[in-house]
């Protein structure tokens, strides 16, 4: 029996990211786990309205979504602990700029270069709805037919209740296969 435990959000755990942006024309990072798909076609990021990133999306009208890594997980959570308006986080990873102009961190293994499309407003925070413009991804972790390999990303996941980060596992079963094996009883 399952117990009602009130209005919970129970969708964690959701990827962390590192979003990449240009305020007031210096590189700034920002951890969000806040992170979602609408459609097949967008994606969105909810961020507090006080938060600095949220100025470089509106001014430049882009952003790069930097799936994390175990190996950045340090660094990951720093730039989610201060504020780029009154640190200078530019420094903390090795990037390149993208095609529109915002920067992509080298270390992660799958990097979403993002347009901005329209603005969700709620009570504390501003949901960019994004479309995806180009994805880049470190070549050994695609598959055989050139698609993206999750086994091999590994994204770490952030999951709010306890506040910590987790790994990604392995291969349960693959979809539109598994099911084809039930068979209803009468």
């Amino acid at each position: 029996m399952k117990k009602n435990i009130g209005s919970v959000l129970g969708l964690y755990p959701t990827p962390s990211t590192i979003v990449g942006t240009v305020v007031e024309g210096k590189v700034n990072w920002s951890t969000i786990a806040h992170v979602g798909i609408v459609g097949v076609d967008f994606i969105m990021l909810s961020i507090g309205k006080e938060r600095y990133t949220s100025i470089g999306i509106k001014e430049n009208k882009a952003v790069s979504v930097n799936l994390v890594s175990e190996d950045m997980v340090v660094e990951a959570d720093y730039v989610g602990l201060v504020s780029g308006s009154k640190v200078d986080k530019s420094q903390v990873f090795k990037y390149y700029m993208g095609e529109l102009n915002v920067p992509i961190i080298d270390k992660s293994p799958l990097v979403m270069e993002c347009e901005l499309v329209d603005i969700y407003d709620s009570k504390d925070y501003d949901n960019f709805i994004l479309k995806v413009v180009h994805t880049h991804v470190e070549e050994d972790r695609l598959n055989e037919n050139g698609n993206i390999d999750y086994e091999k990303v590994r994204p770490v996941l952030f999951e709010l209740p306890t506040a910590s980060y987790l790994k990604t596992g392995d291969l349960v079963a693959k979809c539109w296969n598994i099911g084809k094996e039930y068979k209803i009883s009468e």
